[in-house]
């Protein structure tokens, strides 16, 4: 929430950023308190360079006493406030050493076997915003729960159904998209590490982030994201690479990805099934669509046979 979730409103709050040295401190202090209510407690890697910190976000999963509570944690933090966005949760905590202010610590609560992928999707702040507009022209999504494969022929018309889960393994999605284990496992040095990773990635091409061409939530980022703005406007001109057509570079097509993802992930049975199953509600919904559409045809025949009878009536009367 960028640690603004309680400046904001009738009684706001004073949040002031965290100087590195406090945050660290702070996180592993947190870390150690909610590690008595949780079996797994884990903060995502930091994103490079950053001066100061908005805020501390904190993943749990396996609460050891049922049902979490908030309120109890809050009480063990001594914490001024708390708001409730299940499954996150944001705490007002003292800030040590400034009277009357607070630092916020947001809490997500992850089902246990989501924790992994998670922390892992969550690390390096915006890496995966720049990793996403790299695979998305190849029909590849990460979200929030795992990798996924889009289906071209259900996409067009229901992008959620085109959605075919292919894994939430972090390893194995790194080594799909040719990023390197070892370096993702670690915090950047710098901002120019992190974005040369990301051209890393097998299925980076430049022209994937031409303005033209980017979508309207890679231009919202562009007007919010400072680093995402600074990847596309300062880096990636400056970088010296050959801006060919996708083909051109490596002979990598969507329509090959496509084969390549049901192969390595062992989904085709899957995702033919859900092509097959696609296309009889389709062929479903057009029948019943012309059936519709021929009753509608013969009654407006009948009313004007109707009418056409009804004013013969009148004219011979």
């Amino acid at each position: 929430m960028g640690g603004k979730a309680f400046s904001h409103g009738p009684e706001p709050l004073s949040t002031p950023r965290m100087p590195p040295a406090i945050y660290r401190c702070l996180l592993d202090q947190f870390h150690v308190q909610l590690v008595t209510f949780f079996e797994q407690v884990a903060s995502p890697i930091e994103a490079p360079e950053k001066a100061t910190f908005g805020d501390i976000d904190l993943l749990v999963a396996k609460p050891k006493n049922t049902p979490f509570e908030v309120a109890a944690i809050a009480k063990a933090l001594n914490a001024k406030r708390t708001l409730s966005f299940p499954p996150v949760y944001s705490l007002a905590v003292p800030y040590p050493g400034i009277g009357g202010s607070f630092v916020q610590l947001d809490i997500q609560v992850c089902k246990a076997g989501d924790f992994e992928w998670e922390l892992f999707h969550k690390s390096h702040g915006d890496l995966w915003n720049l990793i996403g507009t790299s695979i998305r022209p190849f029909g590849l999504t990460a979200n929030d729960t795992g990798l996924y494969l889009r289906i071209p022929e259900i996409e067009q018309e229901n992008r959620k159904r085109a959605m075919a889960f292919l894994t939430a393994e972090p390893d194995t999605v790194l080594n799909f998209l040719g990023l390197d284990s070892t370096s993702f496992s670690r915090p950047f040095d710098t901002v120019e590490a992190m974005f040369d990773f990301t051209c890393s990635c097998r299925f980076f091409r430049p022209q994937s982030y031409e303005k033209h061409d980017l979508k309207s939530n890679d231009r919202k980022r562009m007007a919010q994201r400072e680093v995402f703005k600074q990847f596309i406007e300062d880096f990636l001109p400056k970088r010296t690479l050959g801006v060919q057509h996708m083909e051109d570079a490596s002979g990598l097509t969507r329509e090959a990805v496509f084969e390549e993802a049901l192969r390595h992930f062992d989904r085709r049975e899957e995702v033919e099934n859900r092509i097959r199953e696609w296309r009889q509600e389709r062929d479903e919904f057009n029948r019943k669509q012309a059936a519709r559409q021929w009753r509608k045809e013969q009654a407006m025949k009948d009313d004007a046979y109707t009418d056409a009878w009804i004013q013969s009536s009148k004219s011979k009367a």
